[in-house]
């Protein structure tokens, strides 16, 4: 029995240290991404700097996580990411919460600032700003590392600890744009993550997060 449990005492161990490497190439490759080759993929075209970018995107984000589930942790990657679980009331309820925060967004500009939307937007804003983020984001933050946070630790922690990392992937663009010191997107960004968690542990399915994370940057891009 004692035997067992040093087994298994390591074995844990063994994974949170294979998740922390992870983690540390994760932010390495993706802060040279947003701080120095950003300015690589700027240097060509309008569509081939979405096209870069997206494909940039997807390699980094998506493929090592898939990966890691795949061949490290021995389990099916949909599965694991809940992608194919409540597809149908992920879909339906993630339509349903996106309109709802169309509706919020449309007040604020249309009623409140007597302004209007701006649709005419360069196609990153569009293929990278809503048709990549969702999925990617959503697959590596909620669907991977909140997980696995929360097979070590109580739902809310795991929650913060994944909003705590959400909010640090955004700083190296932050750097690079120079709006790292607007401290109440600091917050709002946090309380976003955890907003997410709630709603992907509610209804345990990736969907519903990936449409509202994407309309949500959409309507952010277009106002």
């Amino acid at each position: 029995m004692e035997l067992n449990l040093k087994t298994e005492k390591n074995t844990i161990i063994c994974k949170m240290q294979t998740l922390i490497l992870y983690l540390l190439f994760f932010y390495f490759i993706w802060t040279l991404k947003e701080l120095w080759l950003i300015n690589f993929f700027q240097s060509f075209g309008e569509t081939t700097y979405a096209l870069l970018e997206a494909l940039v995107k997807v390699l980094l984000w998506i493929v090592p996580i898939w990966i890691y589930v795949k061949y490290y942790l021995n389990t099916s990657p949909m599965s694991y990411f809940n992608m194919n679980i409540n597809v149908r009331k992920g879909l339906f309820w993630g339509i349903i919460l996106s309109t709802l925060v169309g509706l919020r967004f449309f007040i604020e500009i249309y009623l409140v600032n007597k302004e209007t939307f701006h649709f005419v937007l360069p196609l990153d804003s569009y293929l990278d700003g809503f048709l990549v983020v969702g999925i990617t984001e959503e697959m590596v933050f909620r669907g991977f590392l909140l997980k696995e946070f929360n097979k070590r630790k109580s739902f809310w922690k795991a929650n913060g600890i994944t909003s705590f990392l959400f909010l640090l992937i955004h700083y190296p663009i932050w750097i690079h744009n120079g709006e790292f010191f607007h401290f109440w997107t600091h917050v709002y960004i946090f309380l976003l993550g955890l907003i997410f968690g709630f709603v992907y542990k509610k209804t345990g399915s990736l969907w519903l997060v990936v449409l509202l994370h994407s309309f949500y940057d959409l309507f952010v891009n277009i106002i």
